[in-house]
């Protein structure tokens, strides 16, 4: 039963889609679609995003309509009044992140779905530092990836900083001392 406005159902056809351990934690509606919250990561249908590509295969879809971004990838979410803003990153080999376009989501009945998301991209970052590179900053980041132990290390460039190869060079050559470093070090008490 639904204390406000009416119950939102998960579609058959994602929950189809979900690991067998799977559950939502928050669900609203972008359209006529849903995007789901669970605590692997974030369920976005496919094309249904101002500013993501049309097609299931332009961007990284599944044939059912939906593809879900685990919460260590999600590089920021914001909610304004244009709606729930995520941009997502993918690592090259070096564990460099660039950043793809934002995806925007107008959802009809937003609910809590913009907390959920807010709260679980916080608690996917372990630890972040700011370090120099050629031409400004970036920055290095011990995320924790949903469903397993441990941290997976990446590193970005700053908003501002030119992308060049310098600068993704001195980006790896940080996380390469980040891996040699104990948890001691890393997370002092």
């Amino acid at each position: 039963m639904a204390l406000f406005g009416r119950r939102l159902r998960t579609p058959a056809q994602l929950r189809s889609l979900f690991a067998d351990n799977e559950r939502v934690l928050a669900m609203a509606e972008d359209g006529p679609a849903a995007v789901a919250a669970t605590q692997f990561g974030l369920w976005l249908p496919v094309g249904a995003a101002s500013g993501a590509a049309g097609s299931a295969e332009a961007s990284g879809g599944s044939a059912a309509g939906w593809r879900r971004i685990g919460w260590d990838q999600v590089v920021k979410a914001t909610w304004g009044e244009d709606g729930l803003r995520v941009i997502e990153g993918v690592l090259d080999d070096a564990g460099v992140v660039t950043d793809l376009p934002a995806l925007t989501l107008r959802l009809a009945e937003p609910r809590n779905l913009p907390s959920v998301v807010k709260t679980r991209v916080e608690a996917s970052i372990a630890r972040w530092e700011q370090v120099r590179v050629p031409g400004g900053t970036g920055r290095i980041v011990a995320r924790r990836r949903p469903g397993t132990d441990g941290l997976v290390w990446t590193a970005r460039l700053d908003s501002g900083t030119p992308d060049s190869e310098p600068a993704r060079a001195a980006l790896a050559g940080y996380l390469e001392g980040m891996a040699k470093l104990t948890p001691e070090q890393l997370f002092p008490s």
